[in-house]
């Protein structure tokens, strides 16, 4: 995890569980006084069922809060609205004092709205930002959705805080419901252009100016308490423009583009948005009554994690159209279902019927009925094949005949599956299959009926065409059975035609430079690398690590100053040397850099080794290069091997000179020595000539050039050059 990643996830923890600790210290009561005679009197409670159960009533004075006297409170520049107490003590109209303790069972509003639901909200964001972050592929997309929820949350959190009037949590809340949606309307960008979509607006890196403006509304606030009031309404005010112009980019982008994508993000994560705009935001700003509480109307922003399940960041962000669907088309069958067992269960509740029971025995057996169709649906899937039978399935008749006849191993053996598949299948044998020469009119897969005989083209070419005859009435189920078995059939004698042309071209191969087949030497290369990867891992975990092992025995039993002491410690030395031969002989078949730090750093590495074994002075000369194919890199690693290797058993030269340049779309490798040289005519008839037929054998393979030029006495000189998907270069 990157430090940023840690900080970032280490803040949202502190602030959310902050803000959850200072909602559970105290119940949020919300009673509004009017001082206007001198003493606090009771105008008007919050929750009105907890204030009636309370025998708390307007008019009523309030004389202590929390052991303190309210009118200090007052008298402190505290607010008329006292928000959260443990302990209350009213003075009723008949002069009795009233004491009441709170706890927050007492108000299962206060409780649920501040509590309960931040704190799932406040895990279940914090679970799938983590499983967001630990997705295989991160990028400026996943990114930004990972904070864009966790700025959504610790604004949901920061409700019970900020309602209790802590200071933290009204900057919290502040912040991110500004920050939320200029991090979405950043993601939106990324996506836009993600999705080769032109961005209809101006840069969103401006938007960040607007959490600046609302630092210099709290600073003028904390100067004077008189703008306490202004700084609400710039948030919101911030809030609804900025919906209002994410929700227009995407109308806009969609009208224009149709993108299902684009429909989708506005359903799952501005629609969350919309009754908290509307709902409270429009009212507060034209300083109306609000027309729902800013903590029910956020309940909405609970749907956010949920969609965030359903993104995907690897090759595809958005792709649960089947998925919105089946929970709609599964909702429906879980509501009517559920209503009308709620009913039938009603009329046995005669004494105890009560629309909130009813409701949740409602809310209980439609969880349950869509949890069983989930289940059900993958039961389904998993044991279909058994649960119907093979006449009447035809989507599991048709699995196994497609998997019976993909065994085949030629066209012949292909057909025969295919008579033995449609006599079992539609129980007739009264079908022929014929290779004919005339033109047929119709294509691949397509069936034809006339005069009772159903005719279907299974495979054509030039020379000839390959019809099945039926003179049997088949049913509709029956023909799209046939229908989607015969294109198989032509996709598996495709495959086979080109598999009997591939092996034909190896059986009459010639063994000269001039038939043999680049793709096949390129596969075989490939072949052998894989297994010496292997070799080197399995020797790496097995012997070595043994012999490591008994090198480690040995240093207990080497302590001794007697002969025998002596022998164990010879015996050691042979087998670290060993040891060292094997590691050097196991990062020779796998060069364990090439993979984790690149070719540069690894031919680097391959150099620094030469120059210890090798009795002559190289220079080397090594550029970045960056190819598609990523097996060009080993090849440019084993070709410089090769020769490096060539250079110290034969050479006999002073000098070495080692060149790799790259080019457009692949490398240039020059070596020259001063050694020896050679006639290149006798040097292909020696033993020595396997290095370099080896690596003309792998130039040959990747369709690269090679010359080589030496003389006895005048050293060697070597070009090679490789380009990805070139033509191939003739020697």
């Amino acid at each position: 995890m990157s430090k940023l990643t840690c900080s970032i996830f280490i803040t949202y923890l502190l602030l959310g569980i902050y803000a959850l600790v200072i909602a559970i210290q105290t119940p949020f009561i919300g009673i509004l006084v009017d001082t206007a005679n001198g003493q606090p009197v009771i105008v008007k409670s919050y929750y009105t069922d907890w204030a009636q159960q309370q025998n708390i009533e307007k008019g009523d004075i309030l004389l202590t809060i929390d052991g303190q006297l309210a009118e200090e409170k007052i008298m402190e520049g505290k607010s008329h609205i006292f928000r959260s107490a443990k302990e209350l003590s009213i003075k009723k109209a008949n002069g009795v004092i009233h004491s009441i303790k709170i706890k927050h069972t007492d108000i299962p509003e206060e409780l649920f709205v501040h509590i309960v639901f931040p704190l799932l909200y406040f895990l279940l964001s914090f679970g799938v930002a983590i499983f967001l972050w630990k997705r295989p592929k991160e990028n400026q997309i996943t990114n930004l959705l990972t904070l864009f929820l966790l700025t959504c949350s610790l604004a949901y959190t920061s409700i019970g805080a900020s309602s209790r009037g802590d200071i933290i949590g009204k900057m919290v809340i502040g912040y991110c419901i500004v920050f939320c949606l200029v991090l979405f309307i950043h993601f939106l960008q990324h996506y836009f252009y993600y999705l080769h979509i032109k961005w209809p607006s101006f840069h969103s890196k401006w938007l960040y100016l607007l959490p600046i403006l609302l630092t210099c509304c709290y600073l003028v606030e904390f100067v004077d308490s008189r703008f306490n009031q202004i700084t609400p309404i710039v948030i919101l005010g911030l809030f609804g423009i900025l919906v209002l112009y994410a929700l227009a980019i995407l109308i806009t982008s969609y009208i224009r583009t149709q993108s299902v994508k684009i429909r989708l993000i506005a359903i799952a994560l501005i629609i969350p948005f919309l009754p908290f705009l509307l709902l409270f935001v429009v009212p507060e700003i034209l300083h109306y009554p609000p027309i729902l509480p800013a903590e029910f109307t956020a309940l909405f922003l609970l749907f956010i994690p949920f969609s965030f399940i359903f993104i995907q960041v690897n090759e595809r962000l958005f792709d649960i159209e089947y998925q919105l669907s089946r929970f709609r088309y599964y909702c429906a069958l879980a509501f009517f279902s559920a209503l009308i067992l709620t009913l039938g269960i009603s009329i046995f509740l005669v004494e105890q019927r009560s629309f909130t029971l009813l409701t949740a025995i409602f809310a209980l057996i439609f969880l349950v009925n869509l949890a069983s169709f989930y289940v059900k649906e993958q039961l389904d899937f998993k044991h279909r094949k058994v649960i119907f039978s093979s006449n009447g399935d035809y989507v599991h008749n048709l699995y196994a005949a497609v998997n019976r006849m993909g065994k085949a191993k030629n066209q012949q053996e292909l057909l025969a599956r295919f008579t033995y598949e449609i006599t079992e299948k539609l129980g007739t044998t009264a079908f022929t299959i014929e290779t004919i020469s005339q033109h047929v009119p119709l294509s691949r897969g397509e069936i034809n009926t006339r005069n009772q005989t159903t005719q279907l083209l299974l495979y054509d070419t030039t020379d000839e065409k390959i019809v099945l005859l039926i003179s049997h009435t088949l049913q509709k189920e029956e023909l799209l059975w046939l229908e989607l078995l015969a294109l198989y059939v032509s996709m598996f004698m495709d495959s086979l035609k080109l598999i009997e042309d591939l092996v034909l071209d190896i059986q009459h191969m010639k063994v000269t430079n001039e038939t043999q087949l680049p793709w096949l030497d390129k596969l075989l290369w490939n072949i052998i690398e894989k297994e010496k990867s292997i070799l080197a891992q399995e020797l790496h975990d097995t012997i070595l690590q043994e012999q490591l092992h008994l090198a480690r025995e040995l240093d207990v039993l080497a302590g001794s100053s007697t002969i025998q002491g002596e022998k164990v410690r010879a015996i050691r030395e042979q087998l670290l040397n060993a040891t060292k031969d094997l590691r050097e002989y196991c990062e020779n078949l796998s060069p364990p850099l090439l993979d984790t730090f690149g070719l540069q750093i690894a031919l680097k590495k391959l150099v620094q080794k030469v120059n210890i074994r090798a009795n002559f002075l190289l220079n080397t000369q090594i550029e970045r290069v960056h190819f598609q194919d990523l097996s060009l890199h080993l090849v440019v690693y084993r070709l410089v091997q090769e020769l490096l290797n060539n250079a110290i058993k034969h050479a006999e030269a002073t000098e070495v000179s080692l060149r790799l340049v790259a080019i457009e779309h692949g490398f240039e490798l020059y070596y020259d020595d001063n050694g020896i040289g050679c006639d290149i005519e006798d040097l292909m008839k020696s033993s020595a000539s396997m290095g370099i037929n080896g690596i003309r054998e792998r130039v040959r393979a990747f369709n690269g050039h090679i010359s080589i030029i030496s003389k006895p006495n005048e050293g060697m000189h070597i070009n090679i050059k490789i380009q990805e998907e070139g033509e191939k270069i003739n020697d």
